[in-house]
Formats: structure tokens, C-alpha cells, sequence
């Protein structure tokens, strides 16, 4: 069984907490003090602020197919200016999910019975005059469950805005750091999966942001422990949608899910909660440029595979 210690938890939430600041104090330190003829005139710290707190729940291979994870989340999101005259920005966030097993397995078999998972995220993004809009950045993701282990991934976003409120484009992930991990006395290795995806997104009368989207992911081993060990699925269906609706100019109701087929032993992931932006603009339209256009790294954009070694 992992050992776990309540100082060891703390140690990674700061380690994460100060790359974040670290990462975003660097860029804030070099944005000009002006720009060119379209440049965005300077604000304040918190109009591309927010933070976040709800319900996560999640279901991946990673759970060996017997178990299944429910919890809280909570979860800062800040977007600041490289460069304001070229529209670039650059985003840091963080967020921690404590969750309780949801199936009475896992804890029968090895004894875990929760898991703790800190993610943190850092990109660039740029909202063109062309009307697209890019961003690409990495999400680490830290987590104690039936071990401790650290993975990371590459994400991208490309989009072209058809109309003032329509939106199409694409998104993807890419795994660059898996880990060898034990469950008791068995070897396992988990990395993330990778995956390609287009959407459609929608603002509509209200303010009220809808995206869904659809594509393939790498694919995903389907192992029950001690159970059976089935063919692999490769490049599997993936499909899922996103929700952000202003409830009042600073608060908001947001939410994603995300599903890798065959569902019984892909993903699936989903969190769900409310959203304060200090700034404001939710409903009159502010924010502007500098908003984040990612999430901050979470369960549905970073699926987790789980397969025997060798």
C-alpha cells in the first residue's frame, strides 16, 4: 500500500502552487507598459482572474476497471499580457481535487479508499485580428492514490470565429511523462492519452458559452484487476461537451465532461460547479483579450491509461 503523509500532500501543493506563481510573475515582469495602435489598454490584475469550486467525478483505466472517483474540486484560472500591441497572453492556473472512492472495491482488494490530484497549467495564447485564436501550453498532474506519481502532457487549441458568436476549430493532448507505479506488489505503468478533437462552440443571447466535440484518442488498455485482461482499444471514439452560463456579471455556472469509448472501460469524467471572476464582465462582455482560453488541466482533458509493464 502507498504510504501517504499529510506533510507530503502539502509539500506537492506548494511546489505547484509556487511554479505557477513563478511562471506567471516571469511573464507579467515582461509585458510592455504600452503597445501599438491595437494594443489593449492596461487593467487591472483581477479582470482575467477566476477561481473555481464544485463537484468532480471520474472513471478511467487508471482505476484498474474497479473503481471509480467523487469528490470536490477547487481551482484558480489567470490570464495576464506578454505582449498587449500583438494581443498575446499567457495563462497559469491551478487546482486540487479530493475525492472519495465511489465503488466498494479498490479498498476491499488494496486498501486505498481516496486520492488527492493537484494539476497545474501554464501556456500562451493569442486572439488575432484574423479572428483565430490559438493557445498551447502543459499540464503536470500530481497525484496520491494507491501511489504517488507525477505526469505531464503537451495541449493545443485552434480556432476560427465564424460569426460574432460561433466558433469552430480544434483541440489536442499529447502525453510527454508517464510513470511506473505499484499496487501493493504489482508493477504497473500509467500515461497520459493522447487525443484529437474538433468542437463547435456557441455564445448565445445570455452570454451563456456551449461547446461540444468530438474525435479519436490513442487508445486505452482494458485491464480488470484480477479479473481479466482484454485487447487493447486503439484509436477510440471520444466525444464530450463544456457549459459556461453567467449567473450575474462575476459569478457563473461552468462544467465539462469528456468520454473515451467504450465507456465500461474508457473514461468517464466530469466536474461541475460555480465560478467567481473578481473583474467581472460576464454579462457586459469585459475580460477581453486576456481571458484564459483553456481550462486549467483537469480529469477530461488529461485521461489517464493504465497497463502492465513490458
Amino acid at each position: 500500500m502507498a504510504v501517504r503523509s499529510r506533510s507530503h500532500r502539502l509539500h506537492a501543493t506548494s511546489i505547484a502552487m509556487l511554479a505557477v506563481v513563478a511562471v506567471a510573475g516571469s511573464a507579467a515582469a515582461q509585458t510592455p507598459a504600452g503597445g501599438g495602435a491595437s494594443a489593449q489598454p492596461p487593467g487591472k490584475l483581477t479582470d482575467n482572474l477566476s477561481f473555481f469550486m464544485g463537484l468532480d467525478g471520474s472513471k478511467q483505466p487508471q482505476d484498474l476497471g474497479i473503481n471509480a472517483n467523487m469528490g470536490a474540486r477547487f481551482g484558480l484560472n489567470w490570464g495576464f499580457p506578454i505582449s498587449r500591441g500583438d494581443n498575446l497572453g499567457g495563462q497559469a492556473g491551478i487546482a486540487v481535487n479530493l475525492s472519495d472512492a465511489a465503488v466498494h472495491v479498490l479498498d476491499q482488494v488494496e486498501g486505498t479508499s481516496n486520492r488527492m490530484q493537484i494539476f497545474a497549467t501554464g501556456g500562451v495564447f493569442q486572439r488575432t485580428p484574423t479572428k483565430i485564436t490559438w493557445a498551447a501550453g502543459f499540464d503536470f498532474q500530481y497525484s496520491d492514490y494507491y501511489d504517488t506519481f507525477w505526469l505531464g502532457q503537451v495541449r493545443g487549441q485552434i480556432g476560427a470565429a465564424l460569426s460574432e458568436r460561433h466558433e469552430m476549430g480544434a483541440w489536442m493532448t499529447l502525453g510527454v511523462t508517464g510513470a511506473d507505479v505499484q499496487l501493493g506488489a504489482t508493477n504497473l505503468r500509467l500515461d497520459p492519452i493522447a487525443q484529437i478533437n474538433g468542437y463547435s462552440s456557441h455564445v448565445w443571447p445570455t452570454n451563456a458559452r456551449t461547446v461540444i466535440w468530438a474525435g479519436l484518442a490513442a487508445g486505452h488498455d482494458n485491464i480488470v484487476l484480477t479479473v481479466s485482461e482484454e485487447p487493447r482499444s486503439d484509436w477510440v471514439f471520444v466525444y464530450g461537451a463544456a457549459l459556461q452560463m453567467p449567473l450575474s456579471d462575476r459569478f457563473a455556472v461552468a462544467g465539462a465532461a469528456n468520454f473515451l469509448t467504450p465507456t465500461a472501460t474508457g473514461t468517464v469524467d466530469a466536474f461541475l460547479g460555480v465560478v467567481f471572476f473578481p473583474g467581472g464582465g460576464l454579462v457586459k462582455g469585459g475580460g477581453g483579450m486576456f481571458r484564459p482560453v483553456m481550462p486549467v488541466g483537469n480529469n477530461p482533458m488529461m485521461p489517464v491509461n493504465m497497463k502492465f509493464p513490458g
